[in-house]
């Protein structure tokens, strides 16, 4: 039997300049911060929460709306508030060894999947409301818009996979019900987590197609081509589909990255990579960075371009984009330590110099920078880009 810990705090967080602890535990205040002149090019510390962890280790940071969650080795989530640091909740979520998909905040709920079910809770408390078991267990990522009560995921059952559409507000009858799903035409499986976006869907299947459907009623928005109405890639498409305001964005293993019209499905433009795409990209106001494999991070500019894209410049042992702002964007290298890349030149002016942070969360918002230590340090650090300004230095040795 799953043992559900949940508590409005389980874990104590203590907050940079105020030492609070979150619920009824009473501990003493953290030590006041080394508060120092702060020289350009460097960290600078916001706040730290210490979740304690007793025989478990950080595994992931996700950072959505305005929680920053961290993962553990044993299916452990803790939910942080992004400004301050405080923990919101904490539980143990599942009893199965194999991870737990990446949260998905609603405008009601957060929602967890696991390798069999949906954990659901209630935003405005951090509280757990119920335990969903869908039909067929989830195989992709979840994906669902803040404003939003549903939440899609791709599923392999039997005959095909399939992208389903789960309903959390309560119905006359069910308090959480399965409403659609949309099967891939030619009886393959799925495995990119689809992306939504003002109520719609787009999801991606293993032949390839790309599709586009309301959110409501599973009916496509894309007129009709040759393969019906969809858009076709040459090749598997396995990493998670991105949409924004500006287009949706496929990463295909046919070595092609398409940039796709969102109401149309016509190709707005593409990036030949040379290589098979497995990894999903993030997403900035006027960037896409993009994981290739034996080639780093690709910075294009989704804006302005021609048809077919080149890269702007590669980080060559970057693993992701961790944070950006107007002059410098901000990836996680390979050994765990930051570099800062000038976003117009493409050349690293700066690094930390810190190594045991091991997890990191992207924000792809602004330039606050989210990561832990494996026994549970979480830390919110800004770039200092100006001398004169004073804090905590972090990221320093």
């Amino acid at each position: 039997m799953r043992k559900h810990l949940l508590s409005l705090v389980l874990a104590a967080a203590t907050v940079i300049g105020g030492g609070a602890l979150v619920g009824c535990r009473q501990e003493s205040p953290a030590p006041a911060p080394a508060i120092e002149n702060l020289p350009a090019q460097s960290f600078k510390r916001e706040w730290g929460a210490n979740l304690e962890l007793k025989d478990d280790t950080v595994d992931r940071v996700f950072v959505k709306e305005d929680l920053v969650f961290v993962y553990t080795k044993k299916n452990y989530a803790y939910g942080l508030n992004r400004g301050s640091g405080v923990v919101r909740f904490s539980d143990r979520v599942t009893d199965s060894r194999i991870p737990m998909h990446p949260p998905v905040v609603l405008k009601e709920h957060i929602v967890i999947p696991t390798n069999t079910t949906l954990e659901i809770y209630r935003r405005d408390a951090q509280k757990k409301e119920r335990s969903f078991t869908p039909d067929s267990a989830p195989r992709t990522n979840a994906s669902g818009w803040v404003g939003g009560s549903r939440v899609f995921f791709g599923v392999d059952s039997r005959g095909s996979g399939r992208v389903v559409a789960i309903e959390l507000v309560p119905g006359q009858y069910k308090p959480v019900n399965q409403v659609w799903d949309l099967m891939a035409k030619t009886g393959v499986q799925i495995s990119a987590g689809p992306a939504t976006l003002s109520g719609v869907v787009y999801a991606a299947f293993s032949d390839g197609q790309v599709f586009a459907v309301n959110a409501d009623n599973r009916q496509s928005i894309w007129p009709p081509t040759s393969t019906g109405p969809t858009f076709q890639t040459f090749g598997p498409i396995n990493a998670d589909l991105q949409v924004d305001d500006f287009g949706v964005y496929v990463p295909s293993t046919d070595s092609k990255f398409y940039c796709l019209d969102k109401t149309q499905g016509k190709e707005k433009w593409k990036y030949y990579a040379g290589a098979p795409l497995e990894s999903t990209p993030a997403i900035t106001a006027t960037m896409v960075y993009l994981p290739v494999g034996g080639r780093g991070v690709v910075a294009i500019d989704k804006v302005n371009g021609p048809a077919i894209r080149e890269p702007k410049w590669v980080v060559k042992d970057a693993v992701k984009l961790v944070s950006e702002d107007e002059k410098y964007a901000y990836f996680q290298r390979k050994d765990n330590i930051i570099v800062a890349i000038e976003k117009a030149s493409g050349e690293q002016r700066f690094t930390s110099k810190r190594t045991d942070l091991v997890a990191f969360g992207t924000n792809t918002k602004d330039a606050t920078i989210y990561a832990a230590t494996k026994d549970g340090q979480v830390l919110a650090i800004t770039p200092v880009l100006k001398p004169g300004g004073v804090g905590e230095l972090a990221l320093a040795e």
